[in-house]
């Protein structure tokens, strides 16, 4: 009786071992330190999912999770300032979808696509109309929170390419933008201040 007993703890034992050695574990459940960390920063981290997928976190002043999402898109993740946080999926085809997050007001904005540049509070953007693409786009400049607070549009001459705008930069201060662009048939490549204040 004392040997089966010996015998049968032993096989407990054991059976708990193979049991806590499984490597099934899953990323949400396995512990901080097995996690792989691509990329990080102190209000994000993207790290490694399943074979293809990548998983990435944003958090909050009080360091809590306010956005935990997988993708198996290109991800780039990077502060626009010390309060602003740009998450950008690519979505081929040269098209990227970008999402911001207000560390301080704690709020996300909309998705945005084709971002020409941002300043602080400030998006530039080609608003492209999903069934006539190459139709009526125009430069749109706003709050990226909200557009109650700043919106501008502005009517170019756009050749009809996929990526007219070549570069964008907005000034020091703010009050204007510069783009070049390319124009017309001939697409003739044109640099242009776009004024913010007037």
């Amino acid at each position: 009786a004392v040997m089966k007993k010996k015998l049968y703890l032993l096989v407990c034992v054991l059976f708990c071992f193979i049991s806590a050695c499984s490597p099934n574990k899953n990323v949400e459940n396995s512990d901080p330190e097995q996690i792989e960390i691509i990329d990080s920063g102190t209000y994000y981290r993207i790290y490694k999912g399943n074979i293809n997928q990548v998983c990435y976190d944003i958090y909050n002043t009080e360091g809590e999770i306010v956005l935990s999402e997988k993708t198996d898109r290109p991800l780039k993740i990077n502060m626009i300032n010390d309060d602003i946080i740009d998450i950008e999926i690519g979505m081929g085809t040269g098209i990227t979808i970008h999402k911001y997050y207000g560390v301080g007001e704690n709020i996300f904005t909309q998705e945005f696509q084709y971002v020409l540049s941002n300043l602080d509070k400030l998006i530039a953007y080609i608003d492209v109309q999903t069934e006539k693409p190459f139709e009526n786009r125009k430069v749109i400049v706003q709050n990226i929170f909200d557009k109650r607070l700043f919106y501008k549009e502005f009517q170019l001459d756009f050749s009809n390419v996929d990526t007219p705008v070549t570069e964008a930069l907005f000034s020091k201060d703010g009050t204007s933008l510069q783009l070049t662009y390319l124009s017309g048939e001939e697409q003739t490549q044109i640099a242009v201040t776009l004024d913010l204040i007037q």
